[in-house]
């Protein structure tokens, strides 16, 4: 056999199923330890062929992983947990590892910290761990929580070579309600507390420690833990660009501003790749109110892109988040054609929630005259799963403001743009945006061709549209979702950020720029209980 997929779980049965499904086709044989259930998870993993192991539960991770491990036939193992999925692009080239020769004793993966649900998902974090490694003997798991075998394989075979891999795993459990459910955190903080007490004050268990503690909203206790690490924590430690972020963060949190940014300041110092620290320096300065220098670092953060792949990070910092921040502070300085170019740098790249569409939706209805949407912002859309393109359509439609018009010919020109805090003229054109686009985004992206169907086509009555009429029955079914309670709030909240829009073109009513800047998360929360019932129906 070539590769045994193990896992340990308990009282999984409804996230199981899709796990397994998800490992379906690469899995030469599945190892499953149950530690407890009480439901029908251990008939689920028996249906699907997994072979079963039951174990009493004793506060050790490490152990139930082992023995897992000890029933592995396969020459590679992978570790899986029952809320984590392979990404179905990524089962090939995991095969193709396993069934390869090349000489790395392990892999590091992409598991993907998903933190929202529907169709189109919040950001998420993104942790490089190793999941896939050769199956010996002497490789075991350490740790009783947060159990780590790349220390162990390293002693085992100092001369060890790990490979980082794009093999993508979503991860659902730190979304709030599975942690509310399991009671995780307070599990965690329990197993952590009896660790350190066991073996003593070592930087990693303070850390995790000072993580949960900051999900449990003690924001002082968990400062004085991350303080505690961090000075014992060597630079080379494979988690302390992250303590520093964490630790900022929570000062941050904690209103001490000017701690957080000397803080992200020292830590790009010595981690001056990593995005993650930049994209959060950015939003200290400007909470301290330099927004300038605020701005400067933000395209620097952009400049820089995604992280190289060994460092945790959350997604976007460096692409389409980085993008949008900047087009909502050109927004609030009514740069309007600064804020054109920004949003299509954020449709452009890879992951871009439907947030950044709205919000250029926004832009050119309140723009002067002018409602052509941009050529990134209708490639996108043409991108999305139909249920999320009817959602945002509708949305568009009924936002008031006239039919949005396609993307003009000039709009591909390269008009000079004032900087952010300028007044942009109303009568100048967006341009298209060119720094962000890679090459494996725009392989995803369709060719525009004559035949094409414009926005203008999707957005305006049939009966200017050119369009032929839809059947009466699909009329019908669209006036029904537009009637939906939650698209009528959708609706009126855009037609609200439109009149405040507006506001903001008058030196007068300044303090409404302030106030707009609720409005993109407003949008995000908006379309997300919108996406998931259309999902539902």
């Amino acid at each position: 056999m070539k590769l045994s997929v193990c896992l340990i779980v308990r009282n999984e049965q409804r996230l199981l199923p899709d796990c397994l499904h998800s490992i379906r086709q690469v899995a030469d044989e599945i190892i499953v330890v149950d530690t407890g259930s009480t439901d029908h998870t251990i008939a689920v993993a028996k249906q699907a062929g997994a072979v079963v192991l039951e174990m009493q539960w004793n506060d050790d991770f490490a152990a139930a992983r082992n023995l897992s491990l000890s029933q592995a036939t396969g020459k590679w193992v992978l570790i899986l947990d029952a809320d984590e999925r392979l990404a179905a692009e990524s089962a090939p080239l995991l095969r193709k590892l396993v069934e390869g020769n090349d000489p790395y004793e392990g892999y590091f993966l992409r598991v993907e910290h998903v933190m929202g649900d529907g169709l189109d998902p919040l950001p998420m974090t993104v942790n490089p761990l190793l999941r896939l490694f050769r199956n010996r003997e002497a490789y075991r798991f350490e740790g009783a929580i947060h159990e780590q075998i790349a220390p162990v394989i390293i002693r085992e075979q100092p001369t060890a070579v790990f490979a980082f891999t794009p093999i993508r795993v979503h991860h659902l459990g730190y979304q709030p309600q599975i942690v509310s459910s399991k009671d995780k955190i307070a599990r965690n903080i329990h197993m952590l507390e009896q660790i350190i007490e066991k073996e003593g004050r070592q930087p990693f268990h303070l850390f995790n420690l000072a993580v949960e503690k900051l999900r449990q909203g003690d924001d002082t206790n968990a400062l004085a833990l991350l303080r505690e690490a961090r000075e014992i924590t060597p630079l080379s430690a494979s988690f302390t660009h992250l303590m520093i972020k964490i630790e900022a963060w929570t000062c941050a949190r904690m209103g001490k501003l000017d701690e957080a940014v000397r803080l992200c300041t020292a830590g790009i110092e010595d981690f001056p790749d990593y995005t993650d620290l930049r994209f959060a320096l950015a939003v200290y300065y400007d909470a301290i109110g330099n927004r300038r220098t605020a701005i400067e670092t933000m395209r620097e953060a952009a400049r820089i892109g995604t992280p190289p792949s060994h460092y945790h990070t959350e997604g976007g910092v460096g692409t389409f988040r980085a993008h949008m921040q900047l087009g909502a502070w050109a927004l609030e300085a009514r740069a309007w054609s600064e804020a054109a170019l920004a949003f299509d740098a954020a449709l452009e790249a890879e992951g871009c929630p439907a947030a950044a569409w709205l919000a250029s939706v926004r832009l050119h209805r309140v723009w002067g005259d002018l409602h052509a949407l941009s050529e990134a912002a209708s490639q996108w859309l043409q991108t999305q799963p139909q249920a999320l393109r009817d959602t945002l359509l509708s949305a568009a439609q009924h936002g008031g403001g006239s039919p949005l018009e396609a993307p003009r010919a000039s709009a591909a020109t390269n008009a000079p743009t004032a900087p952010i805090g300028s007044r942009d003229t109303l009568q100048t054109k967006p341009t298209a945006a060119s720094a962000v686009s890679s090459a494996s985004s725009a392989a995803k992206k369709p060719s525009r061709t004559s035949a094409t169907v414009s926005l203008a086509d999707l957005l305006a009555d049939n009966s200017s549209s050119g369009l032929s009429n839809p059947p009466k029955q699909k009329q019908q079914a669209q006036a029904a979702a537009n009637n939906t309670p939650i698209a009528l709030a959708l609706s009126a909240l855009s037609k609200a950020d439109i009149a405040l829009a507006r506001l903001q073109q008058y030196s007068w009513h300044r303090t409404s720029a302030a106030t707009s800047r609720l409005l993109l998360p407003l949008y995000a929360l908006a379309l997300s209980a919108q996406t998931k019932e259309a999902s539902t129906t």
